[in-house]
């Protein structure tokens, strides 16, 4: 069979696959979910396969399909044995849907790429490898595959797929430059994660959870997120000690994560109530975890957003959100930040306790500044990274693939479809 044979118009049969509990309010299941929205609305017919784990999804152009369940319990972010054992079901279902399915490209998150890109290349089918983060290097990064024989397949799977791609797509500079670094010849998209938000919040939904969290009248720091271990909150919880005149919220988090953290801020010595400032409530309030249409009240809640993540390459999902709310932002200046944030639109810190107690300091003392970059925050989002904009980068890594590989002319829509399986 010739290379890509089945190609045959812009209106695609599109197999993606996100070996991911889905759907979670967390990176990957929201830039998984944001793709497959953009290219549903570009008329393409998606079919997509995730775990079995997560909360319903259904969307018009979209069938959902679930691999087969097994009881590991939670699927943490990042590498796990949990996620080994669910890539095995769901790895069968993804190639038994290639032979039989009849699909124009198959579009893969992460190792479901670097798995899938053998059989695609038998098949004739194009690959478009999508690059939310590096495996090998998230494998180091935790400690969960330093170095060994695991890391090295990952490391040739990952090289592999990215050769033989149709189009890979990232959603930063760092893993762009990544991959044309290994691979110079590769075609590389750079599609960032859209924000979250679409509207802000009645001052009546951020009164109602002000008063149902119980939170004071001090200013609120919010972080909202999960809680592994690169994401930082344990030096944010810290800085809460440093910073009495604000009040620091947490959005998110599994519950024995939130014990922990809850457990956490009350060794550091910061009670409920506190004598310095003469404020009533806690320091730090835990909201666990919240559905995404609840993020619109909490940002309108916030006088500061933070995110405090201390390792990583890749762009937080958050901070294009964090920017489109007009809040002014605090994070760390690590790569995963400066790629993006520079200091015209947030304040950039070192990533310990101090340094982030002194930039919310820095924003509280000064709300002119404060309004000034946020309002650049929100022009670069509108220019450059708006929901709109990612729309249009999706319809031109889609329409690369025909530049690439000769489509011929366009068939008939498919008719959209919204079922879970």
């Amino acid at each position: 069979m010739q290379p890509y044979s089945r190609i045959r118009a812009l209106n695609l049969r599109i197999l993606f696959l996100a070996p991911q509990p889905f759907f979670e309010v967390r990176g990957t299941p929201l830039a998984v979910r944001a793709m497959v929205r953009a290219l549903a609305a570009q008329g393409h017919a998606v079919e997509l396969l995730t775990y079995a784990q997560g909360d319903d999804f259904a969307l018009a152009g979209v069938r959902h399909r679930r691999s087969l369940a097994l009881p590991v319990g939670r699927v943490r972010a990042g590498p796990s044995f949990a996620k080994l054992l669910l890539d095995v079901p769901f790895m069968a279902r993804a190639w038994w849907r290639m032979a039989v399915g009849r699909f124009d490209v198959v579009h893969a998150v992460e190792e479901a790429a670097h798995l899938a890109a053998p059989l695609a290349r038998l098949l004739g089918l194009p690959l478009v490898v999508d690059v939310d983060s590096s495996i090998p290097a998230q494998m180091r990064e935790s400690g969960f595959a330093a170095r060994g024989p695991l890391l090295w397949a990952a490391e040739a799977l990952e090289g592999h797929a990215l050769r033989h791609s149709a189009a890979v797509v990232t959603v930063c500079s760092s893993l762009t430059e990544g991959v044309r670094g290994r691979v110079p010849h590769a075609r590389v998209f750079q599609v960032e994660d859209p924000p979250l938000i679409a509207a802000a919040a009645s001052a009546a939904d951020v009164a109602a959870l002000a008063a149902s969290l119980g939170l004071d009248d001090r200013p609120v720091v919010l972080y909202s997120g999960n809680f592994e271990r690169y994401q930082g909150v344990e030096l944010l919880v810290d800085a809460a000690a440093a910073v009495p005149e604000a009040q620091f919220l947490f959005m998110g988090g599994e519950p024995d994560q939130v014990a922990r953290m809850r457990a956490r801020h009350e060794e550091i010595g910061v009670s409920s109530r506190h004598e310095r400032t003469g404020a009533r409530g806690a320091a730090c309030v835990f909201a666990g975890k919240r559905a995404t249409s609840e993020l619109p009240a909490f940002l309108g809640a916030a006088a500061v957003v933070v995110s405090p993540r201390i390792t990583g390459a890749n762009t937080p999902f958050k901070v294009y959100t964090y920017l489109a709310s007009g809040r002014p932002m605090v994070a760390t200046r690590i790569l995963a930040h400066t790629q993006l944030l520079d200091d015209k639109v947030a304040w950039l810190v070192e990533p310990t306790p101090a340094g982030l107690a002194a930039g919310i300091r820095s924003v509280l003392a000064d709300p002119g500044e404060a309004r000034r970059r946020a309002a650049r925050g929100i022009a670069l989002i509108a220019r450059e990274y708006s929901e709109a904009r990612h729309a249009e980068k999706v319809a031109a890594a889609y329409a690369a693939i025909f530049n690439v590989v000769g489509g011929a002319a366009p068939h008939p829509p498919h008719p959209p479809r919204s079922r879970r399986e």
